[in-house]
């Protein structure tokens, strides 16, 4: 990509105003769905800082950063000539990447610039690229963003960057929380905040379907299942194989599944092909794997059967509904959870996804001679906090001489104080 075509990406270099019409600030301008994410007020311009923004598919990574550069001239006063956005899905490797990003920034090494490298994951090798612009100094006096929806390749970046001043953070999906923050509901109460989340999710194209629509368009679900089989191919995964983990994952919600039950009525053979996917789909930031607590060595239990779950509902859906070739999967799923046992499975996952996107590690207990389970174990230092999901609130026994917290559709939306911090 010459500098020409670069141009036509960076409009702000001509008009700093223009950024103002770039289209994904124009998406999001005045809309009711617009979410603010707090994300962007802990990513600072500061020379020789570094940022890995590591989260899935359309899930706002882009929008973010345009956001930024937009701070960047109208807020921090940057000069807009000095502000570098690259889609790096254009370009083949990493060469013609670091040449590109060479080009633009030699002659501006010695004053601070912004440089902003979007779903850089598609570059093969793209980490060579990065370590040697920091090799060369080019890099000493520029704020470095980078977003890819690949924890694998991005993992990769973080370990060989080791020691210098780059921060890897997470962006999921929105949460029930981040659902107050939308103009579209204020002032609804938490409860009908968390039917509507069950039925939509936290993607921003699903909510803004349902802002606009009321209800989450098929054309939604093919986006979000084209990008899916899309990153796979990447990976030279087989879309038969994935579809048929991706219907046994959604069939096995809640439950304790080994790989053998995971390839159960699917024609794949091989116990480490299930693993192989499931941990592409972990990876990919599709799905969350729960693995068993040892209480005895005081660490997860690799062998034992693990819990899947998708990371959102829009998810489930397409696992569910769209990739078995049924249409209007919005009404679809809407009448699936009027089903108790699986809407229990449904809450199961959202309060799941919930609690692992505040607490790190996190796992599930099972005692094959108890024959108990609770669903999620908590460490907090030397501390252990149990907890169950139910769709209506129980007393349970304790376990391992804990109490068991149990969180149910009464008390979810108001769960925000966690036991420790009672």
């Amino acid at each position: 990509m010459n500098l020409t075509s670069i141009k036509i990406l960076n409009p702000w270099w001509d008009d700093p105003s223009a950024i103002e019409t770039d289209e994904h600030i124009v998406q999001i301008k005045g809309k009711p769905y617009y979410f603010d994410n707090p994300i962007k007020r802990n990513l600072l311009f500061e020379q020789g800082r570094g940022y890995i923004l590591r989260g899935g598919r359309q899930v706002g990574k882009t929008t973010l950063l345009k956001e930024k550069i937009k701070e960047a001239i109208q807020t921090a006063r940057l000069d807009a000539k000095k502000c570098l956005f690259l889609s790096c899905e254009s370009f083949g490797n990493f060469e013609k990447l670091q040449d590109a990003i060479t080009n633009w920034i030699e002659p501006k090494k010695n004053h601070q610039t912004v440089v902003c490298l979007d779903e850089i994951t598609f570059v093969e090798d793209w980490q060579r690229c990065v370590l040697w612009l920091y090799n060369a100094g080019l890099l000493k006096n520029a704020s470095l963003f980078i977003s890819g929806s690949n924890a694998r390749d991005l993992k990769k970046m973080a370990e060989r960057f080791s020691g210098r001043n780059v921060k890897e953070i997470n962006i999921y999906p929105l949460n029930i929380d981040d659902y107050s923050g939308l103009e579209c509901f204020k002032n609804l109460p938490k409860e009908e905040l968390l039917k509507i989340y069950m039925k939509v999710g936290g993607f921003p194209h699903g909510i803004r379907d349902f802002c606009e629509f009321g209800q989450v368009l098929d054309d939604t679900y093919e986006t979000y299942s084209n990008w899916i089989f899309g990153d796979a191919h990447r990976f030279k995964l087989s879309r038969e194989v994935l579809v048929h983990i991706l219907f046994r994952i959604f069939d096995t919600l809640g439950t304790q599944v080994t790989w053998q039950r995971v390839i159960e009525k699917t024609p794949i053979k091989s116990h480490e092909t299930a693993s192989d996917y499931v941990e592409h789909l972990e990876l990919a930031f599709l799905c969350r794997v729960l693995n068993c607590y040892d209480p005895d060595k005081e660490m997860s239990s690799p062998r034992k059967a693990k819990k899947i779950y998708f990371i959102d509902p829009l998810l489930c859906v397409i696992a569910g509904c769209y990739l078995r070739g049924l249409r209007n999967c919005y009404q679809w799923w809407v009448n699936y959870l009027e089903k108790r046992e699986k809407l229990g499975n449904i809450f199961e996952s959202i309060v799941i996804n919930y609690l692992a996107g505040k607490n790190d590690p996190m796992y599930y207990w099972y005692s094959s001679n108890l024959k108990r389970e609770t669903d999620v174990l908590l460490k907090k230092g030397n501390e252990i906090f149990l907890f169950d999901i139910k769709l209506e609130p129980q007393k349970l026994r304790p376990v391992m001489g804990k109490n068991v917290n149990v969180i149910s559709l009464r008390n979810f939306p108001g769960f925000i104080t966690p036991p420790w911090q009672c």
